[in-house]
């Protein structure tokens, strides 16, 4: 609770609780624009924004509503986490919880444990 208020207040973001950001969230999400037909997809390091890299895609109305949901129904703790899939694992080595994610620790077990 207090990471996110201070997160919060770094950002100049009136936020108390998670489910201030939520609301926020929600309400922005529709008041935007119609979007066109390509998206452009950035990924930034968290930690100071450098450019991992980009990906430009065709929208989907149906795609990026059911992604915005999954993502407010974890935030509401409405659902389990779910994991980098295993051909995504790149993405681990960006990550800050790679260190303590149970994929990451199961895969290195097994990784130990599969003979030579």
């Amino acid at each position: 609770m207090e990471e996110i208020r201070e997160m919060a207040a770094n950002s100049r973001f009136p936020a108390e609780t998670l489910d201030d950001i939520v609301r926020y969230y929600k309400n922005t999400c529709s008041m935007l624009p119609s979007t066109h037909d390509q998206l452009l997809l950035r990924y930034e390091l968290q930690k100071d924004h450098s450019l991992l890299g980009e990906d430009e895609f065709a929208y989907d109305y149906d795609w990026v509503k059911n992604q915005i949901q999954g993502c407010l129904e974890f935030w509401l703790g409405e659902r389990e986490t779910s994991y980098t899939p295993k051909d995504e694992g790149w993405k681990c080595k960006f990550c800050q919880y790679s260190s303590v994610c149970p994929t990451r620790r199961a895969k290195s077990a097994n990784y130990t444990n599969t003979p030579s």
